[in-house]
């Protein structure tokens, strides 16, 4: 007997057929619904609460994280309530996945324009008794004879456009379709008519490397559009790009549909080995963001994204694995090796992307099971490799990965510690998203705390930038220690609840929606973890390549969380090595700008799998010196 599920207040309904799980359900009604540990019970982030009686019993480790006021009001975790029958589950604004504030700008740096795709108009005769070559072919002997351009190929939807744009007419594929004949699922639709030019067909013709890839009546040589896509554990940051002059016509940023799955790469390597049908979903869906994306972003250029000529996805080593239906499951075991470290180029149409009919997904070459092609956009976008200072490149993410340059080489690593920055392991942490605390100031004198909050709203929680902020305030008030006990008890430092440490409030609850937000001395344990992981990463790269920090010429700083970080706090509580703050340059998305630079140059492509070859990747958990480094790293500065 089937029952119903509502998710309140979105309002969306799920009909069921037997038991399941609310944290399942609201994946399956997509419901943005937080699970930060991917559904082990451990978060405590996707708190609910229910009314109806078809549910399991509450559970031990429920008890202990909710008090008796909340169970008595229907509170659960989502993770542990399994339904049977008809419930209403009122999900709170902190259960829900924020609409975080995503970082799409990055630095620029010069590039050479010399796309793949190029498009040419051509005027060709047209067919008559005396001359039956097929519509390729005489297109073909056109494009050589007025461009001395060889074409030797093209897919059948490419041949399909081009006999129509011949005739005069464009030839599109509805959106959504695979662009791939499959039986009676093509549908090409007759969009638009074009006048014959003096009798004479006149066509442009979009080539990649010798292959028809699109077509279109009339001269359209004066536009040329791609897409570059950097796909983030947490975000998605799409760019529809001008391939003739590398200008950036428009950006967007989505979440990353897949966060239902767990907020970090490991919870998705476990979902996606376990079944099938979750890694092909995975897949599905994050395609699909793609594509919507795409075509907000072709909608406001006025194209369509049939027009599109090619595109390029970085992303790390299991993003860029699930959108290719690659097996993920050697990624979350030892020696963490990934199916394949070489470019790839995909038909848009083989993964579902909506763009030419014959248009190549390009995705540069990932370095290693952690250091993704992401990273190398980074640094491509950044110039590693191509002079002789000694860098230092941090890429502050979910995951963040960390080059040092020196003496002609590049070793780089990766550490496990966004999760902390982006609220995951933080009792009020949360994204950058409005009502964040991202500024925090601390009076040592009187106890006064000030804050700000992105957007101005009242505050709901606290992000990466606002952490760190109040851990270098609590430092200079001298109420924390290196150690990072809080060692005062005095406003706005109380007594933590049921005994466990102490606390600092940040923020109290107010009439206007504002929520009390504090930090607990778990958050700063937390906090330490983060840190001690970035630092010891530092650390050993520097030993590694016997540099020291007054060696460092510059120390780029990439990625969402860096770029709202106050170097002057980060260097204060020891998250970077001492130096001079002139040396640091926060750089914006510079994986979004490398994405963008291979998608419109032969050459960056070429740098891109040349720094993947020369990075010589450290796992940091097998270095003898790891632990100890790491532990040092926990110790805040003074």
């Amino acid at each position: 007997m089937s029952f119903v599920i509502d998710f309140e207040p979105i309002g969306t309904r799920l009909i069921c057929e037997e038991p399941v799980l609310l944290r399942d359900a609201a994946t399956r009604a997509g419901v943005p619904l937080k699970s930060v540990c991917g559904g082990k019970t451990t978060c405590g982030k996707c708190l609910v609460r229910v009314t109806g009686t078809a549910l399991s019993s509450v559970t031990e480790a429920e008890r202990l994280l909710l008090s008796d006021a909340e169970i008595a009001a229907g509170y659960r975790q989502a993770c542990r309530t399994l339904v049977s029958g008809d419930v209403s589950v009122y999900i709170p604004p902190s259960s829900l996945v924020e609409e975080q504030k995503l970082q799409l700008e990055g630095t620029e740096t010069p590039v050479e324009i010399d796309p793949l795709v190029r498009k040419f108009c051509v005027t060709v005769p047209p067919a008559t008794l005396a001359d039956q070559r097929g519509d390729f072919d005489r297109t073909a002997a056109a494009l050589r004879e007025q461009h001395g351009i060889a074409l030797s190929r093209a897919d059948v939807p490419a041949l399909a456009q081009l006999s129509a744009a011949l005739r005069g007419e464009t030839l599109r594929f509805a959106q959504g379709d695979s662009q791939q004949p499959q039986g009676d699922k093509q549908h090409p639709v007759m969009l638009s008519e074009a006048k014959h030019l003096d009798g004479k067909w006149t066509v442009t013709v979009a080539v990649r490397d010798g292959e028809l890839i699109g077509s279109e009546p009339g001269d359209t040589t004066a536009t040329a559009v791609g897409l570059a896509v950097d796909l983030g554990t947490t975000k998605i940051a799409c760019y529809l790009v001008d391939l003739l002059t590398g200008r950036l016509l428009a950006a967007r940023g989505v979440m990353n549909p897949q966060i239902g799955y767990g907020e970090d790469v490991i919870a998705r390597i476990e979902a996606a080995g376990k079944d099938e049908t979750v890694r092909l979903h995975l897949r599905q869906i994050v395609v699909a963001a793609i594509n919507e994306a795409a075509a907000d972003l072709c909608q406001g250029a006025g194209i369509a994204p049939a027009e599109m000529l090619e595109i390029t996805v970085v992303g790390n080593t299991a993003m860029h694995h699930l959108i290719l239906g690659l097996p993920v499951q050697q990624l979350g075991v030892l020696p963490f090796v990934p199916v394949t470290a070489q470019p790839l180029d995909v038909k848009c149409a083989t993964l579902g992307l909506v763009a030419a009919p014959g248009a190549t997904v390009h995705f540069p070459p990932p370095i290693a099971g952690f250091v993704g092609s992401d990273h190398v956009a980074v640094l491509l976008a950044s110039a590693f490799g191509q002079d002789d200072r000694t860098r230092l490149a941090i890429d502050l993410g979910t995951n963040t990965e960390i080059a040092l340059q020196a003496r002609g080489r590049i070793r780089s690593c990766s550490t496990a510690c966004g999760p902390a920055f982006e609220g995951a392991h933080i009792k009020f942490g949360m994204r950058a998203a409005p009502g964040a605390i991202e500024r925090v100031k601390i009076d040592g004198k009187s106890g006064q705390v000030r804050i700000a909050t992105i957007g101005g709203k009242p505050p709901v929680g606290i992000c990466g930038s606002g952490i760190l902020d109040a851990v270098a305030e609590l430092l200079k008030a001298g109420w924390l220690n290196e150690r990072g006990r809080l060692n005062a008890v005095a406003p706005p430092i109380r007594p933590g609840e049921n005994g466990l440490g102490r606390e600092v409030v940040l923020a109290e609850g107010s009439p206007d929606g504002g929520r009390e937000v504090v930090l607990t001395q778990h958050d700063l344990g937390e906090i330490q973890l983060a840190k001690g992981a970035i630092r010891a990463g530092i650390n050993i790269l520097m030993e590694e390549m016997n540099v020291r920090p007054q060696d460092i010429d510059e120390v780029i700083i990439a990625g969402a969380f860096g770029t709202y970080l106050d170097p002057f706090n980060a260097v204060r509580l020891g998250l970077f090595p001492p130096m001079p703050l002139s040396r640091f340059r926060q750089v914006g998305n510079a994986a979004g700008v490398g994405a963008r630079q291979a998608l419109v140059s032969r050459r960056a492509r070429a740098q891109a799998a040349q720094l993947a070859r020369q990075v010589d990747y450290l796992e940091l958990t097998l270095h003898p010196h790891f632990a100890q480094r790491f532990a040092e790293g926990m110790h805040f500065s003074i």
